[in-house]
C-alpha cells in the first residue's frame, strides 16, 4: 500500500512539473517594458524559444548558477535573436546582435568570456531599437536575489 501511495505522489509531481507554466518577469529595457518567461532550470535552459515566435516586447531570460559561462546556440530556432549576456548586477557585457537560426549542424555557439548570471534572447534588431549598449546598466532588482542551484 505504501509502495502504491508514493507512485502516486511522485506521478503527481512528475505531471505538475511536466505542465507548469513558465515563470514570467517584465524588465526595462531602454524606454519599454518586455516579458520574459524565465529560464532557470536545467530543462527549461535546455528548451529556450526552439520551436517558437516571439511577439513585440517578450523574450526570455535565462538565469544560471554561479560560476556558469553561459553558451547559446540557435538550433532549430524559427526566428533570429539579439542575445545580451547579463552580470548578476545587470551590466551588459557582451552582445550579439542579429543572431539567425540554425538548421543544421554544426551550429555556432555564443559564449560569454566569464561567468555571467543571465542571458537575455530578444526578437531581432531591439538592441538597436532601445540603444542597449555594451556596459549599460539593466535593473534586475525584480529577480530573486540568489541564482539557481543547478
Amino acid at each position: 500500500m505504501k509502495i502504491r501511495c508514493l507512485i502516486a505522489v511522485m506521478a503527481c509531481s512528475w505531471a505538475v512539473s511536466v505542465t507548469a507554466e513558465p515563470l514570467e518577469q517584465t524588465l526595462m529595457l531602454g524606454s519599454e517594458s518586455f516579458t520574459f518567461d524565465v529560464a532557470a532550470d536545467p530543462e527549461t535552459r535546455r528548451q529556450g524559444l526552439m520551436g517558437r515566435e516571439l511577439a513585440d516586447n517578450t523574450g526570455m531570460l535565462f538565469d544560471f548558477p554561479v560560476g556558469t559561462r553561459p553558451a547559446i546556440w540557435m538550433h532549430n530556432m524559427q526566428i533570429s535573436l539579439d542575445l545580451l549576456f547579463v552580470s548578476a548586477s545587470g551590466r551588459i557585457e557582451h552582445i550579439f546582435p542579429e543572431v539567425p537560426p540554425c538548421a543544421q549542424m554544426p551550429c555556432s555557439i555564443y559564449q560569454a568570456a566569464e561567468p555571467l548570471r543571465y542571458v537575455l534572447e530578444v526578437p531581432a534588431g531591439t538592441v538597436g531599437a532601445m540603444g542597449l549598449k555594451q556596459g549599460q546598466t539593466l535593473d534586475m532588482s525584480g529577480l530573486p536575489a540568489s541564482p539557481p542551484a543547478n
